[in-house]
Formats: C-alpha cells, structure tokens, sequence
C-alpha cells in the first residue's frame, strides 16, 4: 500500500509539473504576442501624438545635427536616419519612416508618407532628407544646413518670448487683481455685499467681469503676435 501511495504521488508530481510546462508555454506566447501589441499600440500612440503636438524647432535641430553627425562618421543617409530614429528619445520627427525602410522601400519612398510643409520643422527637414534622398550625393551638409536654421529660428522664437515675459505678467496682474480686490471688500464691508446682491449690483459685476475679460483676451491675442 505505502508503495502504491509513493508511486501515485509520484505520477502526480510529474503530471503537475508537464501541465505547468504546457501553461508557461501557452502564457509565453500569449506574453509574447501582447507584447508585440503592446509595441504596435506604442507605435499608434507616437503617430497621433506627432499629429496632435508636432516635435519643436530645438527637438527636430538636434535630430538633424544627430543624422548628420552620423553621415559624417561614414553612415549611408539611410542608415543615419533609421539609427537616429531608433536612439531618439524625443518626439518622432519621421515615426514611420523606419518601419517602411525594415520592410524595403526606399528612405525617398518612405519619406513620401511624411508631412512636408517646410513652414513646420519637421517639414522642413522631411523635404530636405527626400531631396538627398532622390538626388544622392554629400547630404551631410545640406542636414547641417537645416539644423542650423532651425536651431536659430529656436534661439528667436525663446528671445521673444522671453521679451514679452513682462507684458505676459501685467496681464494676469490687471486680470486677477480686480477680482480678488471686489471679493476683499465683499467679505469685510457689509454695505459692498448688500450692492453686489442688489440688480443694479449685479448687473455692473457682470459688465465689469465681461469687460475684464474681454482685455485679457485681447492682451493675449497681442502677445500671442509678438510670440
């Protein structure tokens, strides 16, 4: 009987552990294939992020000095941009330029599927790559080109804003500082809130609040040109 036993708990053990196997394997691939969702939901997100907040003129001058760093070390255009893309830890300036170059089309083919306005930086450099692209030859400076003039439109716009940092302040100070004034007097004055709950009173916070308003907009509006 004990031997009996022993051998039952042995047949059970082994039975076990091979039902574990079998589910390590089954969960192994199922793990293996939520990350390979998880990776392509990655990817989604990174595209409609760029739609939605496109990579700034700073981010897209040290990618393109980055390519040209790497041309320069010898790198095929292709190659520089698919490594830079893969090390880049910014905003994608050319998200799915890597992926169509893996499955073999040409860097001027897949830049075709890119934005190209060049009043956008990442523009800019997506017409200038194509251009190197479909042309050949030396495209290091023609890169070096594009990151200095996006480096310098960086150094203008930073310059300007912080130009109108003052105009900025004075706004919120003849925005907010009303407000709170009115409140003060309506908490310490009991005349002040029986005219701010009477029609005529609340009529005139009204206006008041309205036009205040109105001046921050427009002082916003004036800035935002400046900018």
């Amino acid at each position: 009987m004990i031997a009996g036993a022993l051998t039952a708990l042995l047949v059970a053990l082994i039975a076990g552990r091979l039902t574990g196997h079998l589910l390590a394997g089954r969960g192994g691939g199922r793990s293996r294939r939520r990350a390979g969702a998880v990776d392509v939901d990655i990817r989604q997100w990174r595209r409609a992020r760029l739609r939605l907040s496109p990579p700034g003129e700073a981010d897209v001058a040290r990618w393109c000095e980055q390519v040209a760093s790497a041309l320069r070390g010898g790198d095929s255009l292709t190659h520089a941009v698919v490594t830079t893309d893969a090390a880049w830890v910014g905003e994608p300036v050319v998200p799915t330029v890597a992926h169509a170059v893996r499955h073999g089309r040409g860097l001027a083919e897949a830049l075709d599927g890119e934005p190209g306005d060049p009043a956008t930086a990442s523009g800019l450099a997506v017409a200038v790559l194509r251009s190197c692209a479909r042309m050949g030859g030396p495209a290091a400076a023609p890169v070096e080109r594009v990151a200095d003039t996006l480096a310098a439109r960086a150094a203008e716009r930073a310059e300007r804003h912080a130009a109108s940092a003052q105009a900025r302040l004075s706004a919120r100070v003849l925005t907010f500082v009303p407000f709170a004034v009115l409140a003060l007097l309506a908490v310490g004055d009991r005349s002040v809130r029986a005219a701010l709950t009477s029609p005529g009173g609340v009529v005139c916070v009204a206006i008041g609040g309205g036009l205040n308003l109105l001046g921050w907009w427009w002082m916003r509006r004036l800035i935002g040109r400046a900018e």
